[in-house]
């Protein structure tokens, strides 16, 4: 490590593993040892007064066991641990986040490597990645933070049609009307009135969003041209418009990633009642096959299986793949399934692990026959993000490039768009240093970039299930993409937008963009204007599976026979069991799925503070009554807890916001810590400004 000249405020530990050693050559991998040496120095990046501990010394029993401390878990451990008076556990699979993952630029850094991803891949499929012989590659993070960690950090929410489609088919609760606030809890939109509008943001929350402070001109270029298709750009694809292109906010703040670990753990690192333990494996939630109830979670560490008891609650927030894997094991699913594998039958509900859905796409290569492929991290770039942290260091490439359209399969209305644009090139992963003389320019490659289209809402359903009763063992992963041929005609559709979009003007004349030469030549029909079965068989060999996995614990009703837990995320049949993370989505949402799973566990952790938290009086509507049951203390008060969580602060304000807010909202809480000012808690004066907006016409 190369410390930073200033001095930190806490002695800076290296958090590995190294991500120079995914950069190959004997020049790139010296000047990236050196690179990542400057950026483990820095205080802000490094961020060593707010790094969480593994805990070694556990207590025999916790009020809240949570397990995985992914993108969803991180949020639900660290609003449970708010509460003093609660005994937090939190079991990671992983170990903390790496200081280089704070780094926009290397994004898929910890991708492929087993100590950081469990580098899963699916069942062969038939009519998908058949370039990669069938098996399509899901990174799914194993450290602190999850996904959050290790995906391109981009803020889309879906759109009101999916949540109301979640409400109306049995999540009842879960409209748009009723989730909208909890997307504004989490967020700190740092471009309201510049980049987006107030009505749709808000600020205050733990997770910053704004726009990267680099993207490539040909980023802004690409979205101008756009207008060339009758596709007008937009700056807020969360917003007012549900179409057009645009460069995307994400969860960033000071040139560097955030993570949901960032936000709503390292706040509370110095609480005395969470407690984390790193490389833990969960192996199996114990309960009482008499009572139904939860009394264990069962984990692996340094080789040795341990049980921790449960007070109150086990939380699954392990993700889409895990959390229903670790139910299997726990003796709850499909009957069938755990015969098969001798584990007794706890609770039979046969949806655990059905229901599993992802998007698709097409991967399509384009060449730019002007832009030469001058490297992008060199030592000039490099300094600019070590001084400033600014330049290409401090974004994701054309990856922040985002946009949506209609195909003639979408919804009625347009309300709802069913194509989704992903965008890959000028990253600044990995170089040696050295830049190229512009004068040698005409002896480098041509620049290649990637489109991909995504269709939004698939048809085709997968299902996840036991490979063995080793906990260590993948789950066979089987989503049968292109299963229904809805998703690859809607493919079809935006592989032709895509191709029209590249030979817009402004790309063509500009950038000499082309089809990449000799892409797909196992495919007839290739050229300018490719044929249909040409474009068919790209989306077959080289499928983009994109990685928005859900619906594997799906919520619904006692009535739904698929069902895995109830519209407040318990787990059919069992007391105490819970899951908090994007398995319960009973269908995908329009977009990406980060912000919907912490929008979920904020949630989640909401139900489970309203169940558990003793309080002098409920409101008279609202999000209370809809959730509220009745209320159990929590222990003895000690003078260090306010109960009265259904405080609004200044009268006057609550006054004039009533016709904005209905009374009751289950965040607002004024937590009394005695006469020690709290540096851990965050914002809530975005109550007082937003309202629960009615539908545009666009949404």
């Amino acid at each position: 490590m190369i410390r930073s000249a200033e001095t930190c405020q806490c002695p800076i530990q290296e958090i590995g593993p190294s991500m120079a050693e995914t950069c190959s050559g004997q020049a790139v991998l010296l000047f990236m040892t050196i690179l990542e040496a400057f950026i483990n120095g820095r205080c802000d990046l490094a961020d060593p007064c707010n790094r969480l501990n593994s805990k070694d010394d556990l207590h025999d029993s916790y009020d809240f066991v949570v397990v995985g401390g992914g993108t969803a878990g991180a949020v639900v451990a660290g609003r449970l641990s708010e509460n003093p008076q609660w005994k937090v556990l939190l079991l990671e699979a992983g170990g903390d986040e790496p200081t280089p993952s704070a780094v926009p630029a290397w994004v898929t850094a910890y991708w492929e490597r087993n100590d950081t991803d469990w580098l899963y891949f699916t069942e062969p499929q038939e009519k998908a990645c058949l370039a990669y012989g069938g098996k399509c590659y899901w990174p799914r993070a194993k450290l602190l933070g999850g996904c959050s960690t290790i995906n391109g950090m981009m803020y889309m929410r879906g759109h009101a049609a999916d949540y109301d489609g979640w409400a109306v088919n049995g999540a009842t609760g879960w409209s748009w009307h009723e989730v909208f606030p909890y997307f504004l809890k989490s967020e700190n939109n740092k471009e309201i009135g510049a980049v987006v509008s107030h009505e749709y943001h808000n600020v205050g929350g733990p997770m910053p969003v704004q726009r990267f402070r680099h993207a490539p001109e040909f980023a802004h270029d690409l979205v101008s041209a756009s207008l060339e298709l009758g596709c007008p750009p937009t700056n807020d694809l969360n917003g007012d418009s549900s179409t057009g292109f645009t460069v995307a906010q994400t969860f960033n703040d000071g040139g560097s990633r955030y993570s949901t670990a960032r936000g709503f753990l390292r706040p509370g690192a110095k609480r005395e009642n969470l407690h984390v333990v790193f490389n833990a494996l969960a192996s199996k939630v114990v309960v009482d096959p008499n009572t139904k109830k939860v009394t264990g979670v069962e984990y692996i560490k340094d080789g040795a299986t341990k049980v921790v008891g449960v007070n109150k609650e086990a939380i699954l927030s392990a993700g889409t793949l895990n959390s229903p894997q670790l139910l299997l094991l726990s003796g709850i699913g499909p009957k069938e399934t755990l015969e098969q594998f001798d584990i007794p039958v706890v609770q039979e509900l046969p949806g655990v692990g059905q229901n599993l859905q992802n998007h698709v796409g097409v991967k399509l290569k384009f060449t730019l026959m002007k832009e030469p492929d001058a490297p992008i991290l060199d030592w000039a770039s490099a300094m600019e993000y070590m001084l400033k942290r600014e330049g290409p260091l401090a974004g994701t490439g054309l990856s922040q490039l985002t946009g949506m359209m209609n195909s003639k399969f979408a919804p009625a209305g347009g309300r709802q768009p069913d194509i989704q644009y992903f965008f890959s090139g000028y990253h600044a992963s990995c170089g040696d240093g050295r830049n190229t003389d512009p004068e040698n320019y005409d002896s480098l490659e041509r620049r290649t970039v990637m489109i991909t289209p995504v269709a939004l809402q698939p048809r085709s359903r997968g299902y996840l299930t036991l490979r063995s009763t080793n906990p260590t063992d993948p789950p066979v992963m089987q989503p049968n993409y292109f299963y229904d041929d809805h998703e690859m005609d809607v493919l079809l559709e935006g592989a032709k937008i895509a191709y029209r979009l590249a030979n817009t003007t402004l790309l063509r004349e500009k950038y000499g963009m082309v089809p990449a030469p000799g892409y797909g030549k196992g495919c007839p029909g290739s050229g300018d204007s490719p044929t249909d079965e040409f474009l068919r068989c790209l989306a077959r060999m080289y499928t983009a599976p994109e990685n928005h996995q859900v619906g594997t614990c799906k919520m619904g009703p006692v009535n739904d026979p698929m069902a895995v837990v109830d519209p407040q995320l318990r787990v059919h049949g069992i007391q105490g069991l819970r899951v908090i993370d994007a398995a319960i989505m009973p269908t995908l949402p329009t977009g990406n799925t980060a912000a919907p799973t912490i929008m979920i566990a904020e949630r989640g952790a909401e139900f489970v503070i309203t169940r558990h938290q003793q309080f002098k009086k409920r409101p008279d509507n609202g999000l209370g009554i809809r959730f509220g049951e009745s209320s159990q203390s929590s222990g003895t008060n000690n003078g260090q807890w306010n109960d009265n969580r259904w405080s609004y602060g200044n009268g006057a304000d609550w006054q004039n916001n009533e016709q904005k807010w209905n009374n009751g909202k289950p965040w607002d809480k004024t937590w009394n810590w005695g006469d020690k000012p709290r540096d851990d808690q965050h914002s809530t004066d975005w109550r007082k400004k937003y309202n629960t907006p009615t539908y545009p016409e666009s949404i």
